[in-house]
């Protein structure tokens, strides 16, 4: 297979240099910007540029939820339904909910695992790509920006609360590491993504702010004026060059001339995959009988994720279980972590050290990553919605 075959260098050479990135230009739809992520995740290393900077634009506006996230639980559907809210397809990214708008431009940064450049892990990659954002932006509009992990870039406002300005998600597997974000540079429409991005209070248990509106500003209040696509952008890149000692190479890809696409978006925008972590969708095939007990556990650890479990306990075994929320994990590509540890727990005792044993076989596998949270934090989640669970 001929990797030149999928892309084109604009300059019109073959081949790449490790300090040369290719520089990629999107006006599409959000579904087709998770898809083209997927792909470049999943495919081997070498069809595609092995470094790419990706500056996209909407063509429409609406809701997205990341891999973890349940639809279900923190979104009103019906109310996006009723009131016409775009809907995306769930994103093989880490975090959470978002609104995206035709006014947020997005942008990633993404290496082939076999790149010289490429961090070791998902978290290395958020924080020196993040951190570079944030600097870029403060040197260019005189206003403090910060990385505040695990994926937030923040900015402090006029009455010293710190608060961000965009969404963040990132993207693993054996052969991919990327990172963006959409810089939300007008106001978001909060009395209609307030009725259907609906986050539990516990998300901002250690935020300086209690609500996500609250949480959120917008880029062209903080900097006092209208900042253009094309000029952000030019600063972004600032960022990434000083960062990486990168030169842009405009590129084209050929999408749909990849092998998997279509397999890819045909999975990405089936019911199965939307609904997937879900209790409907997740419990479908376990008999619910009178000896089984459901619990439920919520917690948000410090700078760390929001974590919820769902449990069927029976005959003081774990029966089934669901773990939901704003979880940073890798890779999502073949399975993640979260999946197979879910999958270990199932007929685990539902008691203390059998589930830390399991979950610190899932900590431990080399090839895992779940940030900002320690096995035992995660075992003693588990561990409340056990004890909650009643018949």
């Amino acid at each position: 297979m001929c990797p030149e075959k999928f892309w084109k260098r604009e300059d019109g050479k073959d081949g790449w240099k490790d300090d040369e990135m290719a520089d990629l230009h999107w006006h599409i739809d959000t579904p087709e910007y998770v898809i083209r992520g997927a792909v470049m995740a999943s495919i081997p290393q070498g069809i595609l540029p092995p470094s790419v900077f990706v500056f996209a634009t909407w063509t429409n506006s609406g809701v997205n939820f990341s891999y973890f996230v349940s639809p279900e639980r923190d979104l009103d559907l019906e109310y996006a339904r009723r009131n016409g809210v775009s809907v995306g397809v769930r994103g093989t990214v880490t975090g959470g909910c978002s609104w995206t708008d035709k006014g947020s431009p997005g942008n990633a940064v993404g290496f082939s695992r076999n790149h010289p450049k490429c961090p070791s892990t998902l978290s290395d990659l958020y924080r020196i790509v993040f951190t570079a954002y944030a600097d870029a932006i403060s040197e260019e509009y005189s206003v403090k920006t910060r990385f505040r992990p695990i994926n937030d870039i923040e900015v402090l406002c006029d009455d010293s609360v710190w608060r961000k300005f965009g969404l963040a998600g990132g993207l693993e597997s054996s052969s991919f590491l990327a990172v963006g974000n959409s810089v939300q540079l007008t106001e978001v429409p909060w009395d209609l993504v307030d009725k259907v991005i609906i986050p539990p209070p516990e998300k901002f248990a250690d935020k300086e702010t209690k609500t996500l509106r609250d949480r959120s500003t917008f880029f062209n209040k903080v900097v006092g004026r209208e900042v253009s696509f094309e000029e952000l952008e030019m600063v972004l890149k600032r960022g990434v060059e000083k960062a990486f000692n990168v030169t842009f190479v405009p590129t084209k890809i050929y999408w749909e001339d990849i092998p998997f696409y279509n397999s890819i978006k045909k999975l990405l925008t089936s019911e199965d995959w939307f609904y997937a972590r879900t209790e409907r969708k997740k419990f479908q095939n376990t008999p619910i009988t009178p000896d089984v007990k459901r619990g439920e556990a919520l917690d948000k650890s410090p700078q760390g994720p929001l974590v919820r479990v769902t449990v069927l306990v029976k005959n003081e075994k774990i029966y089934n279980i669901l773990i939901t929320g704003s979880i940073h994990a890798a890779p999502i590509i073949p399975e993640s972590p979260i999946d197979t540890m879910e999958r270990e727990l199932q007929g685990t005792a539902a008691e203390k050290n059998a589930v830390r044993e399991k979950v610190e076989k899932i900590f431990n596998t080399e090839s895992y990553q779940i940030m900002n949270i320690t096995p035992e934090k995660f075992t003693e989640i588990i561990m409340k919605a056990i004890k909650a669970a009643t018949p």
